[in-house]
């Protein structure tokens, strides 16, 4: 029997995530974002979505009861930074999960700007060549924490053509709604060590 004193079974921390999409489209890319940010609030982290209130993501997002924080984010505009700075100083979040280009762009330019950043995370859900300039290598390499990709090929390709450390990049099993099937339903949910911008590294757990 154990004792009263003896510490319990070890919890996860509770994180507060922010998943960020700026496409004003709908299909299998905002489909993926929503099932994993339902997924993972089912596991206990708190979990936001911000896009353009415009966007079929954000009143889907809704509807499935998620909280949707509207951003004019569609575009990268001085209008499109300062409103989501503004929210992250007043909302401060572990982590920002980004999912389309301009808003990558957007979120890595307002943590470059504030004291106490969250990491960024990358997911990357498209075959297309990331461009190998300077600026793209600071968003991916200094800006980003982690990168994920939807399929394994995409993963090797980032790190063959640009340069990415293999630990700084995976493809895990995306996380599902609670009720998924056993064969399909992963473990899912972030966690970051020292949530800032930079260097470092986000896990899926």
């Amino acid at each position: 029997m154990s004792s009263a004193n003896e510490p319990g079974p070890r919890v996860a921390a509770r994180l507060r995530i922010l998943h960020t999409e700026a496409s004003l489209g709908w299909g299998g890319q905002e489909i993926r974002i929503l099932d994993e940010a339902e997924g993972i609030s089912g596991r206990g982290h708190s979990v936001a979505l911000a896009a353009p209130r415009e966007a079929p993501i954000f009143e889907a997002a809704r509807k499935r009861g998620l909280e949707a924080v509207p951003l004019p984010i569609a575009r990268k505009s001085p209008g499109g930074f300062f409103a989501l700075r503004r929210w992250l100083q007043a909302h401060p979040v572990d982590v920002i999960n980004t999912h389309s280009s301009t808003d990558s762009w957007l979120a890595a330019l307002a943590c470059a700007t504030l004291a106490r950043a969250p990491a960024i995370v990358r997911t990357r859900h498209i075959s297309a060549s990331v461009p190998t300039n300077l600026p793209t290598r600071w968003l991916y390499r200094t800006a980003t924490r982690h990168v994920v990709t939807t399929s394994e090929s995409l993963r090797l390709q980032l790190i063959r053509d640009n340069g990415l450390a293999p630990e700084r990049v995976s493809s895990p099993v995306p996380a599902t709604r609670r009720g998924a099937s056993p064969a399909s339903r992963p473990i899912a949910g972030w966690s970051a060590s020292s949530p800032r911008c930079g260097a470092g590294r986000a896990i899926a757990t």
